[in-house]
């Protein structure tokens, strides 16, 4: 039986190498740096993350903030990366993506990211 095909456009598929490179997944790479920084902490909802198992909800996922988009210079920042557990990665973060703004609000309950829709008023 031939295999399904992965979901990820041509354009991703051409930077997957990247997360391969030893500058990012070797013993002193971006990743392993971001995950000492953060103290092994998701720095979405603070839990703390593991290694082992991709599929755990806690497992440790290094997200870029910003969309590298094969760019090397920002794949490789590493002010550009955060700590975060599998569940808020695979949930939270990317609806933030997909919409466009930080899901959140203040205590007033004012959307917290200037670029949320209610604050283009």
């Amino acid at each position: 039986m031939p295999r399904k095909p992965h979901p990820r456009s041509a354009e991703a598929e051409a930077y997957r190498k990247l997360y391969r490179d030893p500058r990012w997944c070797g013993p002193h790479g971006i990743r392993r740096q971001t995950l000492r920084r953060d103290l092994w902490t998701c720095q979405r909802c603070g839990c703390l993350v593991i290694e082992g198992n991709r599929h755990h909800p806690q497992a440790a996922v290094v997200n870029h903030k910003l969309k590298h988009k094969g760019d090397e210079a920002l794949f490789f920042d590493l002010a550009n990366t955060e700590t975060v557990c599998k569940t808020d990665h695979d949930t939270l973060i990317q609806r933030e993506e997909a919409r466009g703004y930080v899901i959140g609000a203040d205590i007033d309950g004012r959307p917290v990211d200037p670029n949320h829709p209610w604050n283009a008023r």
